[in-house]
């Protein structure tokens, strides 16, 4: 059992260090390379407003059936 160990540990360690190192998927970036471009920043909010006026009390049952899941054009 001990000759088993040893053999398989010492076949890991040789394995693990005769390991390459794993290719550069991304080219080197270089903030000053123009041929690297720019990438164009739009600001996108995070929180869109949307204007809500108060309404009258309506029928909470009907307003949940109408946001169920089990109704085909649920809004929420």
């Amino acid at each position: 059992m001990k000759i088993a160990s040893s053999a398989m540990l010492a076949s890991l360690l040789v394995a693990g260090c005769a390991a390459t190192t794993p290719p550069d998927i991304l080219p080197t970036f270089n903030p000053a390379d123009p041929a690297m471009g720019v990438r164009d920043a739009h600001y996108h909010p995070v929180v869109v407003y949307s204007h809500r006026e108060p309404v009258d009390p309506q029928n909470w049952r009907r307003l949940n059936e109408e946001r169920s899941p089990a109704n085909p054009g649920a809004r929420s």
